[in-house]
């Protein structure tokens, strides 16, 4: 099958525009390689993925991917019949629909990302002045693709003679709800699946059974999981970074050349002082294919997905062990990616750096420090605290050294000592940029800002 081969019944005036970068970049070699390494093998049944692909993307691309990850993982594929998307036979038995959440019909057009759109992709939710309002719209968008793919299998592939009762039934859904959607995260699928509803300020889930639908004074359902009118679902497969980004990361971790940067915010549940760590990828640094995927379970399923089946894999899975949500992993799952051209590297470095900072709560004296970050602790009754900025020759960024010194001593002594300990440092120091002594929580409230 070659995605890009020229088709009479496709004019270049109908291509979708991320197929035309695609096809046209010329920068874009290995992920063209690695696009149709995808698609080795796979059945064209209908005689339409081609087309498809090049007119309207987002689901071709999803079923593309959902194919070369079946594959990874060793599954054993009935390509013979039509419908439903995906039969695995072995080592599992489970069918499987692949459906997109895409933009409403009169929503803003994903043409219109401009660089705001890019930058803000790192933004912590409770920095995020339209974090409720994404989350929302996903629920919503994502809502409608699972209930109207629920009812076509149960209404139509169910009732074909080769599609069995007793086998598990997994809709795999891939997120292009909005001009935003790799900022979604797991959030609205807590919301549509669990009735988790995630509070940025508290950094913690309510129970909710309803949402607002934006610009409405409706509500949608949630918590479809939460009991059994969807027990035909078995689990949810989900993502809401598989696009463009996806494919140049690829390409980076085998060694592809690429004008691009691509940055992942991944999530390590285990640590609780840094529990997200930044992830620049290169071949020495690689994503893997099904990293950004996640598998949630329904626990009401009539027949039940084996948590097994993807425990191979770089998949991230959720299921209740008793009234406790659970999950497994064999990396740290991807937040969010952010994918941009070289050209802009200083900056946006400075950026995700910035931003990794207030994902991490770290004050920024905590977080540019050239040690290792730890919470500052100053008991200004019995010591000062000394910090140190200084300019790094490498790479001209900003970081300090800061420890505690006893109150007695005189700020000409301690700033002599500072000028000292900037010596001893192993670390390549262009200069030092400012001391400051701080003596008061007062001070040390405003320099720490």
């Amino acid at each position: 099958m070659d995605l890009f081969e020229p088709l009479k019944k496709v004019s270049e005036g109908q291509w979708h525009t991320k197929f035309k970068l695609l096809k046209e970049d010329p920068y874009g070699e290995g992920e063209r390689i690695i696009l149709q390494r995808w698609v080795e093998g796979l059945v064209d049944r209908d005689n339409k993925m081609v087309q498809e692909f090049q007119k309207t993307f987002h689901a071709s691309f999803w079923e593309f991917y959902l194919y070369a990850c079946f594959r990874e993982a060793g599954f054993v594929l009935d390509q013979t019949h039509n419908r439903p998307d995906f039969m695995i036979k072995a080592p599992y038995e489970f069918n499987v629909e692949a459906v997109v959440a895409n933009i409403k019909s009169q929503g803003r057009p994903e043409s219109d990302r401009g660089m705001e759109d890019l930058m803000d992709m790192f933004i912590p939710p409770k920095n995020q002045e339209d974090f409720f309002q994404i989350q929302h719209e996903a629920v919503v968008r994502q809502s409608n693709a699972i209930t109207s793919k629920m009812k076509k299998y149960e209404n139509e592939y169910s009732k074909c003679d080769w599609v069995k009762a007793d086998v598990p039934f997994v809709i795999a859904m891939s997120s292009y709800s909005q001009v935003n959607y790799g900022r979604e995260f797991i959030y609205p699928m807590m919301t549509l699946l669990y009735g988790m509803y995630y509070v940025p300020e508290e950094n913690s889930y309510v129970s909710v059974s309803e949402v607002q639908k934006p610009e409405t004074d409706s509500t949608i359902p949630v918590g479809l999981f939460n009991s059994d009118k969807y027990s035909g679902i078995s689990a949810i497969l989900y993502s809401c970074t598989t696009t463009l980004g996806k494919l140049t990361s690829l390409a980076k971790s085998e060694g592809y050349f690429s004008m691009n940067e691509v940055y992942n915010l991944r999530r390590d549940y285990e640590d609780t002082k840094m529990p997200y760590k930044l992830h620049h990828v290169g071949i020495d640094s690689p994503e893997m294919l099904t990293d950004g995927l996640f598998l949630f379970h329904n626990p009401f399923a009539k027949n039940k997905l084996d948590i097994q089946c993807f425990e191979d894999t770089s998949v991230t899975q959720f299921f209740w062990q008793g009234n406790i949500l659970v999950h497994t992993s064999n990396t740290y799952p991807i937040v969010c990616r952010l994918n941009f051209s070289k050209m802009l590297q200083q900056g946006f470095h400075i950026l995700i750096d910035e931003y990794s900072r207030q994902y991490n709560d770290f004050s920024p004296m905590e977080y540019y420090s050239l040690d290792e970050s730890e919470k500052i602790k100053v008991d200004f009754d019995r010591d000062c605290l000394v910090c140190i900025w200084v300019k790094m020759e490498k790479d001209q960024s900003i970081r300090n050294v800061h420890y505690l010194r006893p109150q007695y001593l005189t700020d000409e002594y301690l700033l002599q000592e500072a000028k000292r300990e900037v010596g001893k440092r192993t670390e390549k120091i262009d200069e030092i940029m400012r001391i400051d002594l701080i003596r008061e929580k007062e001070i040390f409230d405003f320099v720490n800002q």
